[in-house]
């Protein structure tokens, strides 16, 4: 006799229906995470403890007496049920009452305190930007949305900066160490600003930028540190800690660079400064001179004052020259380095053609938060006959084995 083929909408259904009668109404106490205030008025969150997470819906309808942040340790009373689109497991919250801070919050909390206590948050001690930084340092994961969006906001921004990136972990083991050990790295370079950051999410997500290694490699910086750790409502240490806090990494890359088009419009700007100075200089010596001119000692040179009127007129038309030839210059120069500088883009090797060669990582034995798709192979390092590798281009990735090495 053959198995009897079930649809997944079948099996869904009836598990959801079996959650239901199994459980009923619960009460589950746990601590909030990832939660999200949707523009529909519903309310989207996770519940968690030591060891299992439940996810958790409360409608718009159902009443809230208090705003629910995440880290916060509640009792959540509703019924168990089963999301059929995504399959997974769910409460259905009735109610929500807070009990308070959970144990990540409370540690926040705790180094916050602490490092207030210590003055490093002071506003006193904060580094100024760099007005127009030619080199901009930023430490980030190599593969997330965040430098992304960095490179292609200094990309139209500011095309004449240099980006070094040092890439790092942002979540997991050892992402802390490996993002103060970037803040050092970066020191030994020419770099003028760091960007320190990441994209969005939940508490334990950002936990690598509310350590103290991470506070303390940004505390002693000595280049002005720009902190850009998730979106806009998400507070790190490192916010506190740097010498600006930006909302978002876009936001991180606008505060390092200086638009291409203020920079000529302040050159141009200095230009008429100059024009108008120079105008009024002449005035006053051409007025100088028409005095002298009238004093009955000097008509008897007028021949000497005409061709020193002559030559004001030459200085004059030489100033002038000038002033149009350096700017002329400073424009050619403007668009070399432009051009120059595009070439060493981070992402450029790939526009031209190039491929990124990287070590596929077995499944299930990448660090959490590193890529899934390998790390890069560096020039230094060798390929094995049989290695599975990945191919990335700018528009297809290719996974491959290496056959044979010479």
């Amino acid at each position: 006799m053959s198995d009897r083929i079930l649809s997944i909408s079948d099996i869904t259904r009836s598990v959801q229906h079996s959650l239901e009668d199994r459980y009923g109404a619960v009460a589950v106490q746990g601590e909030i995470s990832n939660f999200l205030q949707h523009s529909s008025g519903h309310r989207y969150f996770t519940l968690k403890d030591s060891a299992a997470q439940l996810k958790a819906v409360m409608w718009r309808s159902t009443p809230l007496r208090f705003t629910p942040t995440n880290g916060m340790s509640v009792i959540a009373r509703g019924k168990i049920t089963l999301y059929p689109p995504s399959g997974a497991m769910q409460i259905e919250c009735r109610s929500l009452e807070a009990l308070g801070a959970g144990d990540l919050q409370l540690a926040f909390e705790a180094l916050k305190r602490d490092l207030y206590a210590r003055g490093w948050f002071d506003s006193l001690l904060k580094k100024p930007l760099p007005r127009f930084p030619t080199t901009i340092g930023v430490v980030t994961s190599a593969t997330g949305a965040a430098v992304r969006d960095i490179c292609s906001t200094l990309a139209r921004r500011m095309p004449l900066a240099r980006i070094i990136l040092r890439p790092t972990l942002v979540q997991g083991e050892g992402a802390a160490e490996d993002i103060a050990a970037a803040i050092q790295e970066l020191h030994q370079t020419d770099a003028e600003v760091l960007i320190v950051g990441r994209g969005g999410g939940s508490i334990e997500d950002l936990w690598a930028f509310n350590t103290e290694i991470v506070a303390e490699a940004i505390f002693h910086a000595r280049l002005p540190v720009i902190s850009a750790v998730g979106h806009e409502i998400d507070f790190t240490i490192a916010d506190f800690i740097a010498d600006v806090r930006a909302a978002t990494p876009t936001a991180a890359a606008e505060l390092a660079s200086r638009d291409q088009s203020e920079i000529l419009s302040a050159l141009y700007g200095t230009r008429e400064y100059l024009s108008r100075s120079l105008e009024q200089q002449i005035l006053l010596l051409k007025e100088q001179l028409r005095s002298l001119s009238e004093q009955s000692a000097l008509k008897r040179f007028p021949n000497e004052i005409l061709r020193k009127q002559q030559e004001l007129d030459d200085y004059t038309t030489r100033l002038h020259k000038a002033t149009e030839r350096t700017i002329a210059q400073f424009k050619q120069q403007l668009e070399a380095r432009t051009r120059h500088f595009s070439s060493l883009h981070p992402l450029q090797p790939l526009e031209r053609g190039f491929a990124l060669l990287r070590r596929e990582n077995p499944e299930g034995q990448y660090p959490e938060g590193q890529d899934p798709v390998g790390r890069i192979v560096t020039a230094s390092e060798e390929l094995q006959a049989g290695e599975r590798i990945i191919i990335q281009r700018k528009k297809q990735t290719v996974q491959a084995s290496v056959d044979a090495v010479s």
